[in-house]
């Protein structure tokens, strides 16, 4: 997929801005809060879903609530490169209309997953060093990225488990017929369960390697990066996708287990929605003893391990977005990521004019209070 035109109309700050693109590399540099991160959430909202997930009314320029809000993309698919495609956004007040070759789509997120896309923000260094939950909704947003069910499987097990957690908030006694009722839960949360690990770990491997692949990369150093699928069903056992029936058994036995542990803290204890995702630097846990270039560099090498993935399993090409990816880096790790990512079209942006003074090929903005200005490389 290749980005070649977009257009955008009282969008946040950008009150209007045209782009031609570059089909390699595309840099905004300016200063904070003058639009480079609302131009990339433009982007975004045309494929499907904002990266900031805010209220529609938000997207308006403030004190301009009767505007109309445009955005236009123009792309091509890599299998039909001579053919434009276009997808536009029009909003007013809290009502939106989006429409991809003149198809209306009601639900936005339709597209979303179809288009592909991977982009970082500065909140994905809580990839690394946040709490389980932040791991978990990435892993699960790569998984769709692959495989489009996932958030279905997904929705469904966090459904079941929503509803035996009801149960047991309002237990008060393990007796013979309540112990019938969470069996029979039990079995359902297992079967659930173990379709989203497996949705996660199918590719969990793939993306490690990459993810190791590039962080080596960017560092030029001995540094080596793994990653490991921490289950509180299967523990220290090894498991992959192929272990259905194993994995069903092991969770049942597992809920059975904590049956007494969940009835004191009125919650299921473990399962897919307990499970996190550790990162090691040369066999140290990185979220406690990692620097935050190293954080930070761990948060690009998933980036670009990502986007590698999705070429290699779909043989689509995503377009990559990298907001204020940086900051805390070297020389040698900023002109890595600006020269040295083939094969992707990518749309960066940076607060450091200085940044680009080594920039080798493609485009550059300077912005300015919403307002984009193209200058030599």
């Amino acid at each position: 997929m290749i980005i070649r035109s977009l257009t955008v109309r009282n969008f946040r700050n950008i009150a209007s801005a045209d782009f031609i693109f570059d089909p390699k590399v595309n840099i905004f540099t300016g200063n904070n809060a003058q639009g480079k991160t609302n131009l990339c959430e433009a982007i975004s909202v045309c494929l499907g879903k904002s990266f900031r997930n805010p209220k529609i009314s938000e997207l308006l320029p403030f004190g301009n609530e009767n505007d109309e809000t445009y955005i236009e993309i123009c792309f091509t698919f890599d299998e039909f490169p001579d053919k434009d495609n276009t997808i536009s956004y029009v909003q007013k007040k809290n009502s939106f209309r989006l429409k991809f070759n003149g198809i209306e789509f009601k639900e936005a997120e339709k597209l979303y997953g179809a288009l592909r896309y991977v982009i970082f923000i500065p909140e994905d260094l809580y990839i690394v060093k946040g709490d389980p939950e932040k791991r978990r909704n990435y892993i699960d947003f790569v998984s769709n990225m692959i495989n489009r069910v996932h958030n279905s499987k997904l929705y469904e097990y966090n459904k079941a488990l929503r509803q035996k957690n009801n149960i047991l908030m309002n237990m008060n006694e393990y007796n013979s017929t309540n112990k019938m009722m969470l069996e029979s839960w039990n079995d359902t949360i297992a079967r659930l369960g173990v379709n989203v690990m497996c949705g996660r770990i199918k590719y969990f491997d793939m993306l490690a390697s990459f993810a190791n692949e590039y962080y080596g990369m960017i560092n030029r150093s001995n540094e080596i990066l793994s990653m490991n699928y921490d289950s509180t069903v299967m523990g220290d056992k090894g498991f992959t996708a192929d272990d259905f029936e194993i994995m069903y058994e092991t969770y049942l036995r597992r809920l059975r287990e904590t049956a007494d542990r969940e009835l004191r803290m009125k919650y299921t204890v473990v399962g897919a929605h307990r499970d996190d995702v550790s990162f090691r630097i040369n066999n140290m846990p990185a979220k406690d003893f990692a620097s935050q270039g190293q954080i930070r560099s761990i948060a690009v090498a998933l980036k670009l391990a990502e986007a590698k993935m999705i070429l290699d399993k779909s043989n689509d090409v995503p377009i990559i977005i990298l907001d204020d990816v940086l900051s805390e880096l070297d020389e040698f790790r900023r002109s890595f990521i600006i020269n040295h990512i083939d094969n992707f079209q990518i749309f960066i942006t940076s607060c450091n004019f200085s940044d680009t003074d080594k920039f080798g090929h493609g485009k550059i903005w300077n912005v300015e209070n919403g307002r984009f200005e193209i200058r030599e490389s």
